[in-house]
């Protein structure tokens, strides 16, 4: 690269982090926390209702079907009361700008170019993915062109399973996903998320604590039951298995016992929603 090119990278980089960096931008960055708190809520809401209703169907029934308990459910159940569309705009806003805060980071953060400091760039480029598909489905409901999360699952596996090396894919696409839900429970257990916050007034510390240590271990135990349903479609070359997290909250509640841990899931990611709210309020941007 010339030292032109180089220049002009660098500017383009300083420019890119002012944006970033402006007041308007960061509250609507924090805006986006407060659209991923109502979508979790929701999806813990939905969860917990699938669990009761299983509970109390009888062993004869199926149990109550609510739709997609899930981030497409979640943003359906947004979509389908008074003044919906506004809020899934205010979520699609937010969580884009969220979005291109954490591409920033991830292309121009850090200060040195050691191994930890590309792994925080790699931590922002997922979680960039992440905010990135909450912004596009949540426009696109707004727009009315939402789709089931459990539906584009099992398409793209099955698109997956018909390339050569697919069966690979999904199996390392689950192995992943398990890595992943497994690091949550792990900054759940461990506190680790306490980084990603200024201190809060003594009154409501605990609280934020107890909020994050269950929302982030629910997630993470859902995270990891979809990362096998994933790897099990890949092994068994059945794309039907490829689901999201309503195949997961299926998958608890079909266990013995699994409609209690499917509440405790629920209530789980309810507490996460709450302290998404938190996050919109401390967090370090």
């Amino acid at each position: 690269m010339t030292d032109a090119a180089q220049d002009a990278a660098r500017e383009t980089g300083r420019q890119a982090r002012r944006v970033a960096d402006s007041r308007w931008f960061e509250t609507t960055a924090r805006a986006g926390f407060v659209g991923t708190g109502v979508v979790h809520l929701l999806i813990g809401y939905l969860a917990v209702l699938l669990g009761i209703g299983n509970a109390t169907a009888g062993s004869g029934a199926q149990g109550s079907q609510s739709g997609d308990t899930d981030q497409s459910g979640a943003l359906a159940q947004i979509a389908s009361v008074p003044g919906g569309v506004f809020l899934l705009w205010v979520v699609a806003i937010g969580t884009a700008a969220l979005t291109v805060r954490l591409v920033v980071e991830a292309v121009v953060g850090g200060r040195t170019d050691d191994a930890r400091a590309w792994l925080a760039r790699a931590k922002n480029a997922g979680k960039a993915v992440v905010y990135g598909a909450i912004a596009y489905s949540s426009a696109s409901y707004a727009l009315g062109a939402g789709k089931s999360s459990t539906g584009s699952s099992r398409s793209a596996a099955a698109t997956a399973l018909a390339t050569p090396g697919g069966v690979v894919l999904l199996v390392l696409v689950g192995a992943v996903a398990v890595a992943i839900g497994v690091g949550l429970v792990v900054i759940g257990v461990r506190g680790s998320w306490k980084k990603h916050l200024r201190p809060q007034p003594e009154s409501v510390r605990r609280t934020v604590a107890v909020l994050a240590t269950l929302g982030y271990i629910a997630k993470g135990v859902a995270v990891v039951i979809v990362g096998v349903l994933i790897a099990v479609a890949g092994i068994r070359s059945d794309p039907d298995q490829a689901t999201g997290l309503d195949g997961a909250f299926d998958a608890l509640r079909s266990m013995p016992g699994g409609s209690v841990v499917l509440v405790v899931v629920g209530l789980g990611f309810a507490a996460f929603g709450l302290y998404s709210f938190v996050r919109a309020r401390y967090a370090r941007i």
